[in-house]
């Protein structure tokens, strides 16, 4: 359980790290907040985490260069599997093939000044796959 728990920590702060997209996403500084568990756990673990991020405007016309260090913190080798866009939501599936091997995968909805999404992931911990659970949501707080 350790190994999960510290894993799932590990993932969860690592989310937090990115922002948000779209030709209507405004730029600036944006809060995070996330609740992250593991998936056989039941219930959402993590009391949730939350930092704040300052966006540029390349940021927010560009879900792929955001999404791909959130949903899979730390890895290495990622490439995506599947990428689209339909209205404001941002879908996607993103295989790692470095040292954690991740795979993640989600949809995430930005508006102008908010947004809010699932993240799905699998990684090896220990040896162990563990997979994890997350939802998203952001909230432009004004310019950075």
């Amino acid at each position: 359980m350790v190994k999960k728990t510290g894993f799932a920590s590990f993932l969860g702060a690592s989310l937090l790290a990115g922002g948000a997209f779209a030709a209507d996403v405004a730029p600036g500084l944006w809060e995070i907040t996330m609740e992250s568990r593991v998936a056989a756990g039941g219930s959402f673990a993590t009391g949730p985490m939350s930092l704040t991020q300052c966006f540029t405007a390349a940021d927010a016309r560009d879900p792929s260069r955001i999404i791909g260090p959130l949903a899979s913190p730390g890895a290495t080798g990622c490439e995506y599997t599947e990428r689209s866009y339909s209205g404001s939501t941002f879908r996607f599936a993103l295989d790692c093939s470095g040292s954690y091997g991740i795979k993640s995968s989600g949809s995430v909805t930005f508006r102008a000044t908010s947004f809010e999404g699932t993240l799905s992931a699998t990684g090896n911990a220990g040896g162990q796959a563990v997979e994890f659970e997350n939802r998203v949501s952001g909230r432009r707080l004004g310019d950075c």
